[in-house]
């Protein structure tokens, strides 16, 4: 699908659906126009991000007979001599591991940090995230980071991961089923469904922190109910309070409001927080007033007219690497 102006231009796709009886079933309607609206955004957003993929060097491997890609962004002061924090960074459907960098800039978080970034790429752009697809994305990502940890020097106790819409639910998929390899999660405008939850395999409380604008018309901050295969897409506090639930723990959520240091991008802030985890870990929501499907302080891959206003008050790269620095295990 392209955009093209303020159209996608692709094959027309009837989105009527019946339920059992034979009656329109509204709700699975609007969830599929939520994902073409998503698909017509991502392909703009590649569009706009092309050539992002300077200061990135691509790498490949097979994984169950597939020859698979990421793309490593080394920050200056790397020598090899010392072990490094790993970011495994995430994309949205329908797109690629160098946009990721693109649409986040966190390639100049992990030159100020001193930290590797790897964006993977998911099979023909998208995330196998129920494991319904051909290809299991976590063999891959595990595979992934054991090769990387024959070619860098890699901290095995400070690997984080991230996500952005289809790669936040992906990212914290990842950081639930393969919880010993990751320190902590975290993700933007996606959410793991919440039948996902009890296949968690936890080494130890795992950290979570998650943005997501209140006025997000692709993936809703309240969720999704019985509109993926009957799997509830959990909303942003159901996501947080999961997490918190896996982590033991015993605080209570205390919102606070943040400074709204940029007036005219038209969004505020509120940081949601659970503490008293098991660990010393900590569960942080930045809920974004009046934001859309977007990363905040991160390109605007598309009109706010499709996918809402981007936050400028915070930068979801810096304040997720300010929350990873925090731990290790």
């Amino acid at each position: 699908m392209m955009f093209n102006g303020n159209r996608c231009a692709g094959p027309v796709v009837s989105v009527r659906h019946l339920n059992s009886h034979g009656k329109p079933n509204w709700m699975r309607t609007l969830l599929v126009c939520s994902l073409l609206i998503a698909a017509c955004a991502v392909s703009t957003h590649s569009s706009l991000a092309a050539g992002f993929s300077k200061g990135l060097d691509d790498h490949t491997i097979w994984v169950q007979g597939v020859q698979r890609t990421y793309h490593v962004h080394l920050p200056p002061s790397y020598t090899g001599n010392k072990a490094t924090p790993l970011v495994v960074a995430i994309h949205a459907e329908n797109d690629n591991g160098p946009n990721m960098a693109g649409l986040t800039h966190f390639n100049n978080v992990a030159d100020s940090a001193s930290i590797i970034a790897v964006y993977p790429d998911g099979i023909n752009g998208n995330w196998n995230t129920d494991g319904t697809g051909p290809k299991d994305d976590f063999t891959f990502i595990s595979a992934m980071i054991q090769q990387m940890e024959t070619k860098f020097a890699i901290n095995s106790h400070r690997i984080y991961v991230m996500g952005f819409s289809q790669g936040g639910i992906f990212s914290e998929e990842v950081g639930c089923r393969l919880g010993s390899t990751f320190t902590a999660v975290a993700s933007v405008s996606g959410h793991m469904p919440s039948t996902f939850v009890p296949t968690c395999v936890q080494s130890h409380p795992m950290p979570f922190i998650t943005f997501h604008g209140i006025a997000d018309p692709i993936y809703s901050y309240a969720g999704w109910a019985n509109t993926r295969n009957g799997k509830h897409l959990m909303g942003a506090t159901d996501a947080e309070d999961a997490w918190a639930g896996l982590a033991h723990c015993k605080g209570q959520a205390t919102t606070t409001n943040q400074p709204n240091t940029v007036l005219s991008d038209g969004t505020t802030e509120q940081l949601r927080t659970i503490g008293t985890c098991g660990w010393g870990a900590e569960m942080q929501l930045y809920i974004i007033k009046n934001g859309g499907h977007t990363w905040p302080s991160g390109l605007q891959y598309m009109p706010t007219s499709i996918v809402g206003l981007t936050s400028l008050d915070i930068d979801a790269g810096t304040v997720m690497w300010q929350f990873f620095a925090r731990f290790h295990y």
